[in-house]
């Protein structure tokens, strides 16, 4: 039963998540032992089994905690007073209330979908945000390392562009020695923006240097307008 409960792959083809940790730290003191940071790794678009995830997204809002520096989201390791209609954070541990139209039709018999106890990952579409274009998949790849083994890496990334959406955006990013920003939008003139890894970089001024900021895209807009509608270089 022991060797079941922590079989990783198991739990990664259930649920489309490899965390760092499986054991969640019961102290401040036992967080400062851990060697690595607890963490998530997330599979975008992974083919859950039937039994471990609705069979469509959630067309609501997530139910989230009360505390202002949690904001969980219920989840099925949440302890439930059905009688009181109260959940508690697994995180913080806070005490919140359901939302009316949960506590009036929610029993131990009839669970809303976030508490099914074999659905630990579930998909939301929200109806409060709207939508922001197609999806966006930016590859991130260490070059340090052997010819072979990045002849496999660059076979599996074909492979995985092959199974995007054909509407997504994708980026490239490959570091080494220095951090290269790829533009793929075209083959004629490639083009790379290098950072050089021995310097430390203000968020900021990475955006200014890619262009992504909201100063140089009016600088821009500002310099199509007054070229007659062409974009400067």
């Amino acid at each position: 039963m022991q060797d079941q409960a922590w079989d990783v792959a198991a739990s990664e083809e259930m649920s489309g998540t490899r965390l760092s940790f499986h054991c969640w730290p019961s102290s401040r003191l036992e967080a400062t032992r851990c060697v690595a940071p607890i963490g998530a790794l997330y599979t975008p678009l992974k083919k859950l089994p039937q039994n471990c995830a609705p069979p469509t997204a959630l067309q609501y809002d997530p139910v989230r905690c009360s505390t202002a520096t949690c904001h969980a989201v219920l989840n099925p390791y949440c302890q439930v007073d059905y009688r009181s209609k109260l959940w508690v954070c697994p995180f913080c541990l806070t005490r919140n209330h359901f939302p009316p139209h949960y506590a009036e039709n929610m029993s131990e018999t009839n669970l809303p979908a976030e508490l099914i106890p074999q659905y630990g990952t579930c998909e939301y579409e929200l109806p409060s945000v709207p939508a922001h274009g197609p999806p966006a998949f930016l590859f991130v790849v260490d070059t340090c390392a052997h010819a072979e083994e990045l002849a496999e890496l660059a076979d599996s990334l074909q492979q995985a562009l092959n199974l995007l959406p054909e509407d997504a955006l994708v980026g490239l990013i490959t570091y080494g020695t220095n951090v290269q920003v790829h533009e793929i939008g075209f083959e004629g003139i490639p083009k790379t923006y290098v950072l050089r890894g021995n310097k430390e970089y203000a968020p900021g001024k990475v955006g200014e240097l890619l262009g992504c900021t909201a100063h140089r895209y009016r600088a821009q807009q500002g310099g199509a307008q007054r070229n007659g509608g062409r974009q400067p270089p």
